[in-house]
C-alpha cells in the first residue's frame, strides 16, 4: 500500500499522537508510512485541530509527490471504492497514459494520468469504469480532474479533493460559491424551502446523479416511475423550477 507524505521520526510522533502499528482498515482513520512501514491513527481520538495539524503540517501535504513527475501536462484522477487496489489493477487498461497509481487509504486512492492524444473522453471513461466496476462486482465513485501543468498540481489537487469530498464536479463548485455571493428573493426563498425539505433533496439528487433520466432515478428510488412523475409534478408546482436541464443544475447547487 503506498502513501503520501514524508513524516518525522515515528517516535517524535508518538509523543504528539496516539499512534497504532499498521494500516487501519477503517476509512476514516489516518494512514501513513514511517521508514517504510506502515501506521495509523483513529481520527475520532483527535480533535479537528489535530487532525489539520497532522495533515497540513507534519505531513506538509503541498510536497507530494507532484513536483518529481517530468515536466509535462497532467491531471489527478481520484477514487472512492471498498474495491480499489481490484480497480487499481486495471487503471492502465483504461487510462493510456497512466504514470502513477497511488493508495491512500483503503478506500480511497488516486491515479497521475498524462495527457496523450489516446486518451479517452469523459463519456468513454464512464461507460468503460461502469463495466469494470461491474465485472469486479464492486461500487466506485470518481473525479475526473483537469488537466495542467506539472507545476501546477500540487495547488489543484486540493481543490479537486474538496470538491470531491462534497460530490461536486469543477463548474458545479464555481457555481455554488457564485451562489452564495447573489442576492435574490426568489432564489432566497427557494433555497430556505429546500432546506428543510428532505423528500425534495433526495429528489434533486437522484435525478442529477442519474442525469435526469427518470426510469434509472426510479429504480435507484426503488419507486414506480408513475410515482418518480408524480413527486416531480408535485416540486414543479411547489417550487416554479423544472427538475431538468439549467434548473436541475440550479437546484442541485442550492442543497
Amino acid at each position: 500500500m503506498a502513501f503520501f507524505g514524508k513524516v518525522m521520526k515515528i517516535e517524535a510522533l508518538a509523543k504528539l499522537f496516539p499512534i497504532k502499528t499498521g494500516a487501519s482498515e477503517n476509512p476514516a482513520d489516518l494512514n501513513f508510512e514511517s521508514q517504510g512501514h506502515p501506521f495509523h491513527i483513529a481520527k475520532n481520538e483527535l480533535t479537528q485541530r489535530e487532525i489539520s495539524l497532522f495533515n497540513d503540517v507534519l505531513f506538509q501535504a503541498k510536497t507530494l509527490d507532484f513536483d518529481r513527475l517530468p515536466h509535462g501536462t497532467y491531471r489527478v484522477i481520484q477514487f472512492k471504492s471498498q474495491g480499489f487496489s481490484e480497480i487499481a489493477e486495471n487503471l492502465s487498461l483504461i487510462f493510456p497514459g497512466i504514470v502513477k497509481v497511488k493508495q491512500i487509504t483503503p478506500t480511497y486512492g488516486i491515479a497521475i494520468e498524462k495527457m496523450t492524444a489516446e486518451r479517452l473522453s469523459e463519456g468513454e471513461i464512464k461507460q468503460v469504469l461502469g463495466t469494470l466496476t461491474q465485472d469486479l462486482g464492486v461500487k466506485c465513485d470518481y473525479y475526473l480532474g483537469l488537466f495542467a501543468d506539472q507545476t501546477e498540481l500540487s495547488t489543484l489537487y486540493p481543490t479537486e479533493q474538496n470538491n470531491f469530498d462534497h460530490g461536486l464536479s469543477f463548474s458545479e463548485s464555481l457555481i455554488k460559491a457564485g451562489l452564495g455571493q447573489v442576492t435574490s428573493p426568489p432564489l432566497n426563498k427557494i433555497k430556505q424551502g429546500l432546506l428543510t425539505d428532505v423528500e425534495a433533496q433526495d429528489l434533486i439528487t437522484q435525478l442529477y446523479q442519474h442525469d435526469g433520466n427518470q426510469l434509472k432515478t426510479a429504480k435507484a428510488m426503488y419507486i414506480h416511475r408513475n410515482t418518480l412523475t408524480q413527486k416531480i409534478k408535485k416540486f414543479e408546482r411547489q417550487y416554479g423550477l423544472t427538475l431538468s436541464g439549467s434548473d436541475l443544475v440550479l437546484l442541485y447547487s442550492l442543497i
